[in-house]
């Protein structure tokens, strides 16, 4: 975990989740969910098989409870 998580996100991340948020609207992708509190942005790849962040292709909008059910393991692994 790099030092600038220790005390919370990153600028560059920041700005990273609100690209994501405009570019696929403000809701879930799996349930629809559309309360900005609850969302999440998502690896679609988790970063620790690829190395890095993979960039926005690899962003998703989640709510929490679709995020955490979703888990690190997709068809690829």
């Amino acid at each position: 975990m790099s030092k600038a998580w220790k005390n919370g996100s990153t600028t560059e991340w920041r700005k990273m989740r609100e690209a994501v948020l405009m570019r696929d609207g403000a809701f879930c992708s799996i349930c629809g969910e559309d309360d900005k509190r609850k969302l999440h942005i998502d690896h679609i790849i988790p970063k620790r098989l690829i190395g890095d962040d993979g960039g926005l292709d690899n962003l998703q909008v989640l709510c929490q409870k679709c995020n955490l059910s979703k888990g690190g393991y997709r068809d690829w692994e």
